[in-house]
Formats: C-alpha cells, sequence, structure tokens
C-alpha cells in the first residue's frame, strides 16, 4: 500500500478521533449546566449512542460479490503512474467506488486522465464501473484501451474475458482468460471466470477440471468450491456436491453471508437426496431378497 493511501488512513481516523472529542466535550459541558442526575445519565447515554452510530455510519457496506456466480472483474487498488495530483485523485476514485459511489468515482477517475490520458488504471477501473452499470460498450473501449497501452497486464485480459463472456461471445472470452493466464498462472479469479465459460459452452468435465486446479493452488477459493458443487449436483454425484457446498459455507467467511445460509440449508436437502439415492441401490442390488436399511 502506498504512503498516500496509508496517510488518507491516518488523516481519516484523526477526523474521526477529533470529532468524538468534539461530542464529548459539548455533552460534558451541557452536563454540568443540568443538576438532576437522571439528565446527566440520558446525556452519557446519548453520547454513547451518537458515538456508536458515528462509527457504524463510518463503516464500508460490502454488496455480495458475483464470483461465485458469474464472472468478476478485477479493480485496480494503486495507480503505478507518477504524478501526486493524479495519485490523489485515482486514490479518491477507489474510495468512492469501494462505497458504490459510482458517480463521484467516475468524476475522479476522469479527473486522473484529464492529468495522464494513458492512466492504465484509472481505465480498468471505469471499465468496471460502465460493467457493473450495464454498458458493455463503454467498458470494452476503456478496457481495449488498456490492452493496447499495456499488454503485459493480466488484469486487463482478465475484465476483456468477463464483457466477452457477457456480450456472449464465449470464444473471444476463453482467448482473453488464457491470455491472462499466460501472463500470470496464479489468477485465481481469471480461473473461477475460464471455468464458468466452460460450463457455459457445456463442457462440464473441462469446467470441472479447471476449478480442481484452483483448489490445488488455494484450497479454500470459496467460488471454486461453490462452482464445484452446482457441477456435481447436475451431474448427480451428490456426496461430491455436498463436500464442495460444505467446504464453501467453511470458508465464505463475511462475503457471502446470505448464500451461506441458504447453501448450509440445500446441504441439509441433498443429504435427505443422498440417503434416499443410496437406500434405493442397496434395495436394487437384493431385488425380491432381505431390504437393506
Amino acid at each position: 500500500m502506498s504512503q498516500t493511501i496509508i496517510r488518507s488512513y491516518l488523516k481519516a481516523i484523526k477526523e474521526q478521533f477529533l470529532r468524538i472529542i468534539s461530542i464529548v466535550n459539548i455533552v460534558l459541558f451541557l452536563s454540568k449546566l443540568l443538576t438532576k442526575r437522571y439528565v446527566r445519565c440520558v446525556c452519557v447515554v446519548t453520547l454513547i449512542a451518537g458515538i456508536f452510530c458515528h462509527n457504524f455510519s463510518m463503516s464500508d457496506t460490502h454488496a455480495e460479490p458475483a464470483g461465485a456466480v458469474a464472472p468478476e472483474i478485477t479493480v485496480s487498488q494503486e495507480s503505478r503512474t507518477p504524478g501526486k495530483d493524479a495519485i490523489d485523485h485515482f486514490n479518491l476514485g477507489v474510495d468512492h467506488q469501494k462505497r458504490g459511489d459510482a458517480i463521484k468515482a467516475i468524476e475522479e477517475y476522469e479527473n486522473v486522465l484529464t492529468l495522464d490520458p494513458d492512466n492504465a488504471e484509472a481505465h480498468n477501473n471505469l471499465g468496471a464501473i460502465y460493467k457493473e452499470q450495464g454498458n458493455l460498450d463503454k467498458a470494452l473501449e476503456h478496457y481495449q484501451f488498456v490492452m493496447t497501452s499495456n499488454p503485459g497486464m493480466d488484469e486487463v485480459h482478465n475484465n476483456l474475458g468477463v464483457i466477452y463472456y457477457l456480450r456472449g461471445d464465449h470464444e473471444k472470452a476463453v482467448k482473453e482468460y488464457q491470455k491472462a493466464l499466460e501472463l500470470n498462472p496464479d489468477n485465481l479469479m481469471c480461473l473461477v471466470n475460464l471455468g464458468l465459460v466452460y460450463k457455459a459452452q457445456g463442457m462440464g468435465l473441462k469446467t470441472i477440471e479447471t476449478l480442481e486446479t484452483i483448489l490445488t493452488i488455494e484450497p479454500f477459493q470459496a467460488e471454486a468450491h461453490y462452482n464445484l458443487a452446482i457441477l456435481y449436483e447436475e451431474l448427480g454425484h451428490l456426496e461430491a456436491a455436498i463436500q464442495h457446498y460444505t467446504r464453501f459455507v467453511q470458508n465464505a467467511g463475511q462475503g457471502y453471508p446470505e448464500l451461506a445460509e441458504r447453501v448450509a440449508g440445500h446441504i441439509e436437502d441433498l443429504k435427505v437426496s443422498s440417503f434416499e439415492v443410496v437406500r434405493k441401490k442397496e434395495i436394487s442390488v437384493f431385488p425380491g431378497g432381505n431390504q437393506a436399511y
């Protein structure tokens, strides 16, 4: 993380601390003017509630990622281009983008491009925003610009693959994902996205092979476990599906709370179905004989 980002975090912490001190001073001043004990208690409770609400409102909100059910875009976190003003605008853009304020993020990234028209990271992140807005043509325009100026940037090949996938051009998507993996074989997000293309093409075994490759690199990759579970369930391999659904729930963390809860319920349903399948197989082994329990 760059020194600029660290300074930004320290500045934010300092500002929040000063706000809390101001609230404390105001409440203490008011409490001195009040003589009734219960009123002072109310002031103290108000102070605590105010601090809690302030801290809560400052927390980042995170939307559920789409990696488990859709291809995922890579967002640049740091500008590699020198120039203090450009870097400051870029960092503000990243901050707004994380908070979900697309309008302000676009404004800051456009400020970066005014100062540095070839800034690959700003173009990349603008592409990500336009993709989320459903403006695939605009996203494609920014990603193609980055690819032309920075062909060795594996993130942009991944992102181009996502756009082609969403446009239904699976062949181009596969080519871009493969280029990204040539540049960075450990790009797990790109491997997940490649697996999704294979699945869309009906290449179930190829998808499984790709997702299993991910787990050899990162055994706790939640998206890979989730998508493998779906594939195994579709193929009728319920025990394998249960295993990977369980691994997904164990590794979902805070990223997929609602999905993990639904999957946990689905696992119980699959266990019942799996038991019935096994029971029928056991019964069929001994036709007309003793039933297996």
